[in-house]
């Protein structure tokens, strides 16, 4: 049984025909809403400033909260829910498999660990973990209830658009600041004071963290992560678009190669400037990637253009001391604690994987393992016996080796096969819309969409070698999109028995 609300003249049904024409009004504007709603999911992903002092960090900040009015607000604009198409019984039975297993490696980590300072709570932490996979869950169902058509991926996609207008903006008056902190200092403090993610950390006393520490970072807490950020969400959907030469941002409009090569160039100069091991490294991921995605004479004219352009840039930077400060301090000379704390933490972590290898640690008790595991010559430094000593903790700089070591082989394995289908989905599908033959602008959606989730895959698992906010909302938002859309295509050929 559907009961539905009073639409419009259709109270008490007194006038058939006003009836009919109200509902089909209202299923146009509802629809209509539904779709542009889908342009707000990743510009408010970015904004993550600590809002309270929640244990869970998605409650901490704005995005958890708009995304659950957006969902109750696209239930309201719907005439019925289908409740079984919510749930996936598969899905349901790798979640159950995954608290059990991590309820048990929870509580082998308590009685390992005993009377200790880095001991934590099991119940405590499984609670936790349960309240944190299902705001997990949130993000999905955001994405699900909200992007269910064409027009509604195209507004996501502009959304893309906006978020890295406002991201580069910020990130560009954070540059001015640089140069220009006179001018600029009150700009850069109010984005810093109202909308900066932030750690618990002195990085942030003169107002922005690029105030204090002279390194744009963006909204993210550090610039590592404002790297990442740029290399894994807005880079995949720009490189897609040049490689199939197709305005993914506006489909209908001519493809204008100027306007995708001046946004790539304005992400790259962000990245260098970040003064960030991460962002120098995804400068030459992006090198790489789009002139491997090039035709062969396009790479032959890139590969001259790169020699030439590489050699000015060189002989620009041993030539400009701000420059070659950057590639000397963040790239041949690196502060070596900060390196040694890399290695050895990824060391431990790979230790602690191997030896707990199928059920894994349990989630937030990794710091007792990796003071253990860690190698003795990667603690000599002031970062290690500073501040990992003394607050009795050991972040996680290494994402992937991470989840092994804290959820154990079972869950990621999963997780790769799960990745691995999404992409052949995505490559069956090309082919099947380039077989059948559907609209135009519809096929070059979808050859744009498969590069592009590709990119994300592939740049999202590269940067998860290293440490960055893998579980901020613009990352889930992101891959559920990718999800979301691969099944909305399925379900578009399946007359065609795909």
């Amino acid at each position: 049984m559907v009961v539905r609300p009073f639409i419009g003249n259709c109270w008490g049904g007194f006038d058939v025909q006003n009836c009919e024409l109200s509902l089909m009004r209202d299923d146009y504007i509802q629809k209509k809403v539904s779709n542009k709603m889908s342009i707000l999911l990743l510009p408010v992903s970015l904004f993550i400033k600590r809002l309270n002092d929640l244990p869970i960090s998605y409650l901490r900040e704005l995005p958890i909260y708009i995304f659950i009015l957006l969902i109750l607000f696209s239930i309201i604009l719907r005439k019925k829910v289908n409740v079984k198409g919510l749930f996936n019984s598969k899905v349901f039975i790798f979640v159950f498999i995954f608290f059990g297993l991590q309820l048990i490696a929870m509580l082998m980590s308590y009685i390992e660990i005993g009377n200790s300072v880095l001991n934590r709570n099991p119940i405590k932490e499984f609670t936790k973990l349960i309240i944190f996979a299902g705001c997990i869950f949130i993000h999905y169902y955001t994405v699900h209830f909200i992007v269910n058509s064409k027009q509604s991926i195209q507004h996501f996609i502009k959304g893309n658009f906006i978020a890295l207008v406002i991201l580069l903006s910020i990130c560009y008056i954070q540059l001015l600041y640089l140069f220009m902190p006179n001018i600029f200092d009150g700009f850069t403090s109010f984005i810093g004071k109202y909308f900066e993610g932030r750690h618990d950390r002195e990085w942030y006393t003169e107002g922005s963290y690029v105030q204090t520490m002279k390194r744009i970072n963006g909204l993210s807490p550090e610039p590592g992560y404002l790297a990442a950020q740029l290399l894994i969400i807005f880079v995949p959907f720009i490189l897609a678009s040049i490689k199939n030469k197709v305005n993914i941002f506006s489909i209908r409009k001519k493809y204008n190669p100027v306007f995708f090569y001046f946004l790539l160039f304005s992400i790259i100069v962000i990245l260098f400037s970040a003064k960030t091991t991460t962002g120098i490294l995804a400068v030459f991921l992006i090198i790489i990637f789009f002139w491997l995605s090039l035709p062969r004479k396009r790479k032959i004219l890139l590969t001259y253009f790169i020699l030439i352009f590489g050699t000015v840039t060189i002989i620009l930077i041993k030539n400009t001391p701000y420059l070659m400060g950057i590639i000397n301090d963040y790239l041949l000379n690196k502060n070596d604690g900060s390196t040694m704390n890399r290695l050895g933490g990824t060391i431990g972590l790979v230790v602690t994987w191997l030896t707990n290898f199928i059920v894994g640690i349990g989630w937030n008790y990794k710091d007792y393992y990796l003071f253990q595991n860690v190698p003795a010559w990667s603690t000599n430094n002031w970062e290690y016996n500073n501040i990992f000593v003394t607050e009795h903790f050991y972040p996680i700089l290494s994402i992937f080796f991470g989840w092994l070591a804290e959820f154990g082989t079972f869950p990621v394995i999963f997780l790769l096969i799960y990745t691995n289908k999404l992409l052949k989905d995505f490559r069956r599908i090309e082919k099947k819309a380039e077989i059948y033959s559907v609209d135009e602008n519809n096929y070059k959606l979808i050859c744009v969409l498969k590069d592009s989730v590709h990119f994300f895959v592939l740049y999202y698992m590269i940067c998860s070698l290293l440490s960055f906010n893998w579980f901020e909302s613009i990352y889930l938002i992101m891959f559920f999109f990718f999800i979301v859309v691969r099944q909305y295509y399925i379900n578009e050929f399946n007359k065609y028995n795909f």
